[in-house]
């Protein structure tokens, strides 16, 4: 049963449902049913609506009335959406209390299928959606990520690219999916490691509208930078080096530093007033002699 569902995946809801009859009393006709017994999708990966969309497809239901069917199932004694949810929000929205629908059979994981197969190819998802049912439908179906992208006709590293997304922090995450950074952004901050950096770098990247090239440069000399540091290791004082900072420290009454670099560097005496700077000074005049 696996196998076939595999094969079938990205192919529509005639593939994925084979063979299975409509309901008895409305073979071959859509039939009536009101929305307000239809629930929506458990699977839908869909989150965010656009409000523009669904108003210019509430106007044109609105005028030319549900040109295409819902797909439902039974559930008791109510209805669950198969497919279709853009025409149902935009019906009820149009003000419409009934809508064409075509009742089918579907267990729960057909109804993943073809609530992924419907949505994961419309260009309007946003990054975190797409990248959400990625993961969801190669875990439900035992995908790998090329299996999945032969269904719906993407390459193996564009689906790795996706799922990737889902390793960077919530908030930037809930930056991709209100708009503010593409999916370009969030590959770019993957390449910094640590969590409080790619969420500042992320806030300055929407706070100055910057470029996924620009973002890019960005992180690039981030991580130079990084490495740089973490290439210069503090020097360790010597034995000796920290005897003669303590010796010092005695006689001055003060805190000393001593910067060694192989026999030249420098020495730090700390003073808080101008006063005491003249009873360092005094002591060192007296030392001198």
């Amino acid at each position: 049963m696996k196998e076939k569902a595999k094969k079938a995946l990205g192919r529509g809801l005639e593939a994925l449902l084979p063979d299975i009859p409509q309901d008895g009393n409305r073979i071959g006709t859509p039939a009536m049913i009101s929305v307000n017994l239809i629930d929506s999708n458990p699977f839908q990966p869909r989150v965010d609506w656009i409000d523009d969309d669904l108003k210019s497809l509430s106007e044109s239901i609105r005028a030319q009335g549900v040109l295409q069917p819902v797909v439902l199932r039974r559930a008791q004694d109510r209805y669950q959406l198969i497919a279709g949810e853009r025409r149902l929000r935009a019906s009820v929205m149009a003000g419409l209390s009934e809508i064409p629908s075509i009742l089918r059979e579907a267990d729960d994981r057909q109804m993943l299928a073809l609530a992924l197969v419907e949505n994961i190819q419309r260009s309007d998802l946003n990054p975190m959606e797409k990248a959400e049912a990625f993961h969801r439908f190669c875990n439900e179906f035992s995908l790998t990520q090329e299996e999945l992208g032969r269904q719906v006709g993407l390459d193996r590293s564009t689906v790795a690219n996706f799922q990737r997304l889902l390793e960077l922090p919530e908030k930037v995450r809930a930056m991709l999916r209100t708009g503010q950074l593409s999916m370009g952004h969030g590959r770019a901050l993957l390449g910094l490691s640590d969590e409080t950096r790619i969420i500042r770098t992320a806030g300055i990247a929407v706070h100055r509208g910057m470029s996924v090239r620009n973002l890019e440069e960005l992180v690039r000399n981030q991580k130079s930078t990084g490495e740089k540091a973490r290439r210069k290791k503090p020097k360790v004082a010597s034995s000796e080096v920290s005897r003669l900072e303590e010796s010092l420290q005695r006689v001055l009454g003060t805190r000393v530093r001593i910067r060694d670099a192989g026999g030249r560097g420098s020495i730090e005496i700390e003073y808080a007033t101008l006063d005491e700077l003249d009873r360092i000074l005094a002591i060192l005049k007296k030392n001198s002699r």
